[in-house]
């Protein structure tokens, strides 16, 4: 073999292995395995933990005064429910959803917030919910996953009467929360979508065309709210909130969504907040405006 033409063939192999090894460090690194971790005597609140009949469990941590595991409060119904799935969080083990719960518990005082981790998630402290979190790329908002939610949410339900259920959830998590809303008759009150993916094909689309990655074209069996919007109760009030510069879920599908929530006869409202993007949920505005409706509930209740 000529000298130029086996330098060639070893630069095309050399590009090979490193485009392979490259590839397989990202699906690796995507699902936050190198995260830096935490000590748990730094975590939170305290641990929530919803076991499945059929195996397995979802876990969080619990805001508010069940803590207290005390039998007066077993009966809650002056106080709300809030729920609160994070985001896909490419390349990190989530931890701001436990932020959010604690302003949100500061602003709304007296109010109970599970914040969960999505199946297959970990926590900065170790603590992990049973299942896989996929690969960030749209493709974990499926049947098993919403239904998973839903049973932890009903779970807790089952075991205290609140004044109503608020669902909130950020990007990935906010499309799930739509799901779980609809999916689930008389499970949830209010459901907040905090930079919503809605239209997941859309999404999906945008995402590849952005990040020139092939992953974000293969086939999902995500379910979309825009889909799932259709067995949606009206008596579910929906508040979607998007920044106006959001680069990754545009506010174009939240607003599509509020569009045909609304046309089907929905208390849907659509807020926009100017100059922001799509890392949002711990803006104050976003909390005050859970806060305030929160208050009202407890309010109302007294």
């Amino acid at each position: 073999m000529k000298r130029p033409l086996k330098f060639a063939l070893w630069v095309v192999v050399a590009l090979v292995v490193v485009f392979v090894a490259t590839t397989a460090y990202s699906l690796i690194a995507v699902r936050g395995t190198f995260d830096k971790k935490r000590p748990s005597s730094e975590a939170p609140a305290v641990e929530y933990h919803a076991r499945r009949a059929e195996g397995g469990e979802i876990v969080g941590r619990e805001f508010g005064f069940l803590v207290d595991k005390q039998p007066f409060w077993r009966s809650v119904a002056k106080r709300p429910l809030i729920v609160v799935l994070h985001g896909d969080a490419p390349f990190r083990n989530p931890g701001y959803q436990y932020a959010f719960a604690s302003m949100l518990e500061k602003a709304a005082p007296g109010v109970v917030i599970d914040a969960l981790l999505r199946p297959g998630y970990s926590d900065p402290y170790g603590l992990k919910s049973d299942g896989d979190r996929g690969f960030a790329t749209g493709e974990n908002y499926t049947a098993e996953v919403v239904s998973d939610i839903a049973k932890s949410i009903d779970r807790t339900t089952n075991n205290y009467t609140f004044s109503s259920v608020f669902l909130v959830g950020h990007s990935g998590g906010a499309a799930i929360a739509a799901d779980v809303a609809a999916l689930n008759p008389g499970l949830i009150d209010r459901l907040y979508l905090v930079g919503c993916p809605c239209d997941v094909p859309a999404f999906r689309k945008h995402m590849a065309s952005t990040q020139h990655d092939p992953m974000w074209l293969l086939p999902v069996r995500s379910l979309s709210p825009m889909d799932t919007l259709d067995q949606m109760q009206t008596a579910t009030v929906i508040t979607a909130i998007s920044g106006s510069d959001d680069p990754i879920t545009l506010p174009i599908y939240a607003r599509a969504y509020i569009e045909k929530a609304k046309a089907r006869g929905l208390d849907a409202t659509m807020i926009t907040i100017p100059g922001e993007g799509h890392e949002i949920l711990l803006d104050p505005r976003v909390i005050e405006i859970i806060a305030h409706d929160a208050r009202a509930t407890m309010t109302d209740n007294q």
